[in-house]
């Protein structure tokens, strides 16, 4: 269990912070997010580009991200992807945030905005991968494409062996959708890239209709 020693500052910043979220309160977006089946249990219904917005105006740190995640909200949660400091992020820390992230959406905002920075993240990735747990998989997907599009050489020389990684059984809609976008922006970073992709998705795409699908949508990218 990590252990917190509070500082007044960050306490200050943190009641700040959360006071802004409050005003950022918006009934539409949180009927629009009910629509989609973002039911959260504590939600203000603000927009991502307000939390952009807001959490630009801080510096990130390890304790205002613990206290932003553990205040519970949609939105706090949000914040502290974008406010802690990848630095700092302990495998506990990222086990207890598996459990308790409520929906897609945030497995989406922690990918994009926390977990492709990890100092660690090419360790984890072939974990995640191979993990059977839906979260886990779907975050890595979520962040071997935002990694194509951050086109990082420290990054590029890696993502072949985690594509070999991709699970085979992407029966489920969403994580299937997920594959796709990613593996469309990956095929357009190099030939190596795209070769091996279509070589995996080739051999599978016979066997799994699922892929027969994720093969109909990479053929534009692969005639770009």
């Amino acid at each position: 269990m990590e252990f917190f020693i509070d500082d007044k500052q960050i306490e200050d910043q943190f009641q700040e912070i959360f006071k802004k979220t409050q005003v950022l309160r918006n009934g539409e977006t949180h009927h629009e997010m009910k629509k989609f089946g973002l039911n959260y249990q504590k939600s203000l219904g603000a927009t991502i580009v307000n939390l952009r917005e807001l959490a630009a105006g801080y510096k990130a740190n390890h304790l205002l991200a613990h206290k932003l995640w553990t205040k519970e909200y949609r939105e706090t949660r949000i914040l502290a992807t974008l406010l802690e400091n990848p630095q700092e992020v302990s495998p506990e820390q990222l086990s207890r945030w598996f459990e308790e992230m409520e929906s897609n959406e945030m497995l989406e905002q922690a990918s994009m905005n926390l977990f492709v920075n990890l100092p660690y993240i090419h360790e984890l990735l072939p974990a995640w991968l191979q993990s059977g747990n839906f979260r886990k998989v779907v975050c890595a997907i979520l962040v071997l494409g935002r990694m194509a599009l951050l086109k990082r050489n420290e990054d590029i020389h890696w993502l072949a062996k985690h594509i070999e990684l991709i699970p085979n059984n992407i029966d489920e809609n969403y994580l299937r959708n997920q594959v796709k976008r990613s593996l469309g922006k990956l095929v357009r970073l190099n030939t190596n890239l795209a070769d091996r992709i279509s070589t995996k998705v080739q051999n599978l795409k016979s066997k799994d209709e699922n892929w027969q699908d994720v093969w109909n949508d990479l053929q534009y990218e692969l005639e770009l």
